[in-house]
């Protein structure tokens, strides 16, 4: 049986812990192809992307997870497992994978044909510059030798930001990135598998009255 590369899962959980402190606690919740560095530098520019609230409907039977304390919700697949819930003093990260498994590890690895995402809420400055973060996004990208294979980006209906990438690393497999601010945080979605369903997940999210 193969896994998903360990280098990919790296760069994924890598990228969505950017920004964040060592964990300070944990809850369960509840509901690539080329070297070559500058190939990043003759991306293809972003193109207007679909509105998270321009999609109507899901390809999977959805359960909406929701996070009252940072302000945001989204459907995701009803026969996922959801966990752990790792907090940092900076942000946090939420695990969320297609195949069973316990709810209180981080998973190391990913299964052939599985998908899992990453979701992290992240306090970085300056506050509500997504182009500064995505900046700092691209340069970590490039340094790692890795290669934009798609970008996109446009604003929701309330005004908000927001960009997703395919991100090819340099044995060539594909992980999917979902940016957009939600309160004074930046919002991150992140993973790898079945990257049409990740897409799904991430145009569906909504920003809700947020308590911190």
């Amino acid at each position: 049986m193969r896994w998903i590369r360990p280098a990919t899962a790296a760069m994924i959980l890598s990228a969505a812990l950017a920004g964040c402190d060592q964990p300070v606690g944990s809850a369960v919740s509840t509901p690539e192809a080329t070297n070559d560095p500058t190939a990043l530098a003759t991306a293809p520019a972003p193109t207007p992307g679909p509105s998270p609230e321009a999609q109507a409907t899901t390809s999977f039977e959805a359960a909406t997870y929701r996070d009252e304390v940072a302000g945001f919700e989204f459907d995701y697949p009803a026969t996922w497992t959801v966990g752990p819930v790792e907090q940092y003093s900076r942000g946090g990260i939420t695990v969320f994978t297609s195949w069973a498994r316990p709810t209180d590890v981080l998973p190391s690895e990913t299964p052939p044909g599985e998908t899992r995402l990453d979701v992290t809420v992240q306090a970085w400055e300056p506050v509500g510059d997504l182009e500064a973060f995505l900046a700092v996004r691209r340069e970590a990208w490039l340094a790692s030798g890795n290669v934009i294979a798609r970008e996109s980006s446009w604003a929701a209906a309330d005004g908000r930001p927001a960009a997703e990438f395919i991100v090819e690393d340099t044995a060539g497999v594909e992980a999917y990135f979902f940016f957009t601010t939600v309160g004074g945080r930046y919002l991150v979605l992140s993973g790898s598998g079945d990257l049409a369903v990740l897409g799904e997940i991430a145009n569906s999210v909504r920003p809700i009255p947020f308590s911190y």
